[in-house]
């Protein structure tokens, strides 16, 4: 990395990619063009490959970025982002999938309550291009959300969908947090990093959409590898956390297997549906969707948007 001296604050942007030539300069383009960069910040891409067989790297390096590569693929963007944890240079570290973009003024939006706590979020746009919808998430009336120590850090642990909304590429963290770590083991989980990350700190949320995610059936987080990894690594979590915070442990572990239970229902599978339904929490929306897995649930698919 060049050396050069500067007062002006800086972002390290950690984009981990993947065969990713169709999307990818929809990406960086969207990070290139944030406004603010050389008058109220400066930005270093760092880009790590987990061993693309396509043309990415050839794409990244023509926009003058010059990637980590990982030598064989790690199954995931953990090892990724660790890399880029390690190697960062910035005052503040912004996170991107490698399919997702940013708006504009994401980056400066974030900066202007970086001073509020060491973990900024935004709202964002979800485009489900194999469904054709749109939805915003984590939007509202109020400019900014304030949430004090361990209030995100309890909703995250116990794995419920109020709260502050966190999606990976929102993130924005202070860079005394940069030695919280991503697993590796399998690579591809984030639920315990969000968990150790929001523990004893405080966090803003910037109530605009300030992202476009992306979602597709060949999302990583709705392949079946991945939720079998996904499943295991989230239990051993939330049961680290059972003798100092019961309540949301046990909220979590019933969540942990909802989000199973529904991913089986939504790939058909209604036996594996039914053994996790049984696992997670007791309610008029379980039972429901436990006897639509005997009949009714391509409505409650066409109509709902039941997983991912």
């Amino acid at each position: 990395m060049p050396y050069f001296v500067s007062q002006m604050i800086k972002i390290s942007v950690i984009l981990c990619t993947y065969n990713s030539a169709p999307f990818i300069r929809r990406t960086v383009e969207s990070v290139l063009a944030q406004k603010g960069i050389g008058s109220e910040f400066e930005m270093e891409i760092l880009a790590i490959d987990d061993a693309s067989t396509d043309n990415t790297l050839d794409i990244l390096r023509s926009y003058g970025i010059n990637p980590y590569i990982n030598s064989t693929p790690s199954g995931g963007p953990n090892r990724g982002r660790n890399t880029g944890l390690k190697n960062a240079t910035g005052d503040y570290i912004a996170f991107i999938d490698h399919d997702d973009t940013w708006h504009p003024d994401k980056t400066a939006t974030q900066l202007s309550v970086a001073h509020q706590a060491p973990v900024i979020t935004t709202g964002y746009h979800l485009t489900d291009t194999s469904r054709k919808k749109e939805s915003l998430i984590g939007t509202g009336e109020q400019p900014f959300l304030f949430y004090d120590i361990n209030v995100t850090f309890l909703d995250r642990l116990a794995r419920r969908n109020s709260g502050q909304p966190v999606y990976m590429s929102t993130i924005m963290i202070s860079k005394k947090l940069s030695s919280i770590l991503f697993e590796e083991e399998q690579g591809c989980v984030d639920y315990d990093w969000l968990v150790r990350l929001f523990e004893n700190n405080a966090s803003v949320h910037c109530n605009r959409p300030l992202a476009t995610r992306f979602v597709s059936g060949s999302n990583l987080s709705l392949q079946r590898s991945y939720r079998e990894k996904e499943y295991v690594l989230s239990l051993r979590t939330a049961g680290e956390y059972k003798v100092k915070y019961p309540a949301e442990a046990q909220e979590a572990l019933y969540r942990i297997n909802g989000t199973r239970a529904r991913y089986h229902y939504v790939t058909g599978e209604m036996n594996l549906a039914r053994e996790y339904f049984r696992k997670s929490a007791p309610g008029i929306k379980t039972t429901l969707y436990f006897l639509t897995t005997y009949a009714g649930s391509s409505v409650v698919k066409r109509f709902f948007r039941v997983f991912g």
